[in-house]
């Protein structure tokens, strides 16, 4: 029983640092008036550009992918399911199927059976996780990385 207290205390700060994070990106995506989508789709190519350059391999673990294009079809009002949300992945799909039960283990993930089909199992970003993504995009927009910096507006050329 002594032990509680204590745990408790260490988790506090924790969930007051992840709160402020959390409140704080999302004061910068208002700040910036960022289309998150956009910025998540372009997050997803430059992942697929840098295929072009380096061994997939390298950058094999496809959780984050897996969570950007969840964020995506929930922005797009789209249902996906399981085979779906594992195909984008440069990860082979056992690779892609293990992160998606990692991922569902932590909460991160939810499953629904899909009332239009039976058999067909859907997956959705939990609230907690969409919310997490969201301040994180917004964070990174804090920091500059925005749309406006993936694609500046660039003068033409005069000749």
């Amino acid at each position: 029983m002594s032990d509680f207290p204590i745990r408790a205390e260490r988790v506090d700060p924790i969930d007051r640092q992840t709160r402020k994070l959390i409140e704080d990106a999302e004061r910068a995506v208002a700040m910036h008036h960022a289309d998150l989508t956009e910025f998540a789709r372009q997050i997803l190519a430059g992942r697929k550009q840098r295929e072009r350059f380096f061994d997939p391999v390298l950058f094999s673990n496809p959780a984050w992918d897996i969570l950007l294009n969840l964020y995506l079809a929930d922005a797009e009002g789209r249902s996906v399911d399981v085979l779906e949300t594992c195909a984008p992945p440069a990860a082979p799909q056992g690779v892609a199927l293990r992160w998606l039960a990692y991922l569902k283990q932590e909460e991160m993930v939810i499953e629904t059976p899909d009332p239009a089909k039976p058999g067909r199992t859907l997956i959705r970003l939990s609230d907690q996780t969409r919310a997490t993504v969201r301040a994180y995009l917004g964070s990174l927009i804090d920091l500059g990385l925005g749309s406006e910096c993936l694609m500046p507006n660039i003068p033409p050329l005069d000749g």
